[in-house]
């Protein structure tokens, strides 16, 4: 993947990009970016939002087992994908010296899920900006546990710009 091991934005300044609290904040730190895609990573914890045992193929045990897993669910998947939108278009319009404007999801398509990221092990996803018109963005997030993909999704974001 060859992406920086060493985040650029960390878990303090992500408040300073997304509007999203505890205990609803599903991006830890900002890579920056590689080869056209902003990658930003997260670290589950159990007992949090959206985790739970899962029995199956989760990114910590490579194929189907009877073991129970405490994993992020699909909803979990699908925030940390829209808050890494969130966090790569916030620290553009920081760098350009800009208000961070509100964004809202107006879709989610192609959502595909292979593995649930297992709690404790930190998650990469790959954000890469598809198309724009006007104030919408069309985002592909891919999500890798370790070099594997454990899930994608293509995401339509409308921007509210600050008047």
């Amino acid at each position: 993947m060859g992406v920086s091991q060493k985040a650029i934005v960390s878990r303090e300044e992500i408040f300073k990009l997304i509007p999203q609290r505890a205990p609803f904040v599903f991006v830890d730190c900002y890579y920056g970016e590689v080869d056209g895609a902003y990658v930003t990573g997260f670290t589950p914890v159990a007992g949090t939002l959206f985790t739970e045992p899962v029995e199956g193929v989760c990114c910590a045990h490579r194929g189907a087992n009877e073991e129970l897993s405490v994993c992020l669910t699909e909803p979990g998947v699908i925030e940390n994908m829209a808050q890494s939108a969130a966090v790569v278009k916030g620290y553009q319009f920081v760098s350009r010296g800009e208000s961070i404007p509100v964004g809202f999801i107006g879709a989610v398509s192609k959502f595909e899920i292979t593995e649930f990221p297992v709690a404790g092990e930190e998650i990469r996803t790959h954000i890469r900006n598809l198309g724009e018109f006007g104030d919408i963005s069309l985002i592909e997030a891919v999500l890798f546990c370790g070099q594997r993909r454990a899930a994608s999704a293509e995401l339509k974001i409308f921007l509210q710009k600050v008047v």
